[in-house]
């Protein structure tokens, strides 16, 4: 019992002098990893705006951001991973303006569209139509953007990912206010909307009364008449349903679906 007792002492005596140990060693390292992995920050960004010698994190509701400063002044800002709907699933996207709110970088840093057609979209002279664009501009393929032939789709991804980001920099630090869902304020009548569905615009009619939605009609699309047909079946009802914009797509049919929905929230937002 005698040598069982001692070797039970030993055994506690390693653990603690172990874990001394592994303690003052991750207070050593944890450290330099953390400086580390600070510094690969700071050269990142820096691809974005050569000229800034600090980047300070922002998180705003929920969403990261970047302020790049040279010598204490803020000289632009930066939102990673705004996101817009591709055809082969969310296409992403950093994207740099300058305290004005204007493009000045953008980078895709990722995409799962069609390799040689939609994936097109990362040609630098695609992306060189976004700089100097701001909220003031249209931002619309066919419009101020020269969509990909054969990857319509693929462009105006790019460009709803581009404006998200435009639109967030705007209300965060541009004191831009966003349009907002609020069927309150909303005056009775019909208010229509334009949202981007599979083949290009689709155009909605909304009617309100009493604060309510009372009916959604559509009265443009460019989809394809099979697909899209599921989708005008159902998402209208929904919304009315819910009195909200934001219900599930359609299985199959989620391009057609976020279009009609997009329409609606932009007939409804003020």
């Amino acid at each position: 019992m005698g040598d069982f007792i001692k070797l039970s002492v030993i055994l506690c005596l390693i653990c603690v002098v172990a874990a001394a140990a592994l303690a003052v060693t991750e207070g050593i390292t944890t450290p330099v990893i953390e400086d580390r992995i600070y510094k690969q920050l700071q050269e990142n960004l820096k691809v974005y705006v050569p000229d800034a010698d600090n980047f300070e994190e922002a998180i705003k509701d929920g969403k990261t951001f970047y302020v790049a400063s040279k010598g204490g002044q803020d000289i632009s800002y930066i939102m990673p991973a705004s996101k817009g709907p591709g055809y082969g699933g969310d296409i992403v996207i950093d994207v740099a303006t300058d305290v004005e709110g204007k493009v000045i970088a953008l980078k895709i840093t990722a995409l799962s569209e069609t390799p040689g057609l939609g994936d097109r979209v990362q040609n630098p002279d695609f992306l060189q139509q976004y700089i100097g664009k701001s909220l003031n501009d249209p931002l619309a393929v066919g419009d101020d953007i020269n969509g990909i032939s054969g990857a319509t789709v693929s462009s105006r991804a790019v460009t709803t990912a581009v404006k998200n980001a435009l639109e967030e920099i705007g209300a965060v630090f541009l004191g831009v206010a966003k349009a907002e869902w609020n069927l309150a304020v909303v005056e009775d009548g019909t208010h229509t909307g334009t949202g981007t569905g599979f083949g290009g615009d689709i155009v909605v009619e909304v009617m309100v009364a009493g604060g309510k939605i009372t009916d959604i009609k559509i009265v443009q699309n460019s989809d394809t008449p099979a697909i899209y047909a599921n989708a005008e079946k159902a998402i209208p009802d929904a919304i009315i349903k819910a009195q909200n914009y934001d219900v599930d797509a359609v299985s199959g049919a989620t391009m057609s679906s976020n279009g009609i929905k997009q329409a609606v929230f932009n007939a409804i937002a003020r």
